[in-house]
């Protein structure tokens, strides 16, 4: 499996996300943040970052989907976080404008950018 690392300014945007109401049905494929520390096993990623892989595991720690949704919170990857603009109206000439205006490719930051433009959206 390749996986990916998040930033530190992924992290707290991811968290911002989660503040702005960003909604979140725990599912197998995504990358998550241990913010209450429920996982006791040590991350084979980052600290605290981990991969739904089987969501019953995380179950086990949390008990109930909203136990888990309070435990943690969501890093959407890539191709999620552009899913979910799609799903806010957001058209691929807005995100290629977006991207460009923040210079995120050069930077290497299109997450971040990505992260942002969904942040303004939820709090639009």
């Amino acid at each position: 499996m390749n996986h990916q690392n998040f930033s530190l300014d992924e992290i707290a945007l991811a968290r911002r996300l989660r503040h702005a109401g960003l909604p979140w049905t725990p599912a197998v494929g995504h990358y998550v943040y241990d913010e209450s520390g429920i996982i006791e096993a040590p991350s084979p990623f980052q600290d605290r970052v981990y991969f739904i892989l089987d969501l019953k595991h995380f179950l086990r720690r949390s008990e109930t989907i909203d136990g888990l949704i309070r435990a943690m919170f969501w890093l959407p990857d890539w191709r999620q976080t552009r899913a979910l603009l799609r799903a806010r109206g957001v058209s691929d000439e807005t995100v290629i404008a977006h991207l460009s205006r923040e210079r995120a490719m050069e930077q290497g930051a299109e997450l971040i950018a990505l992260y942002r433009l969904l942040l303004a959206k939820l709090e639009g």
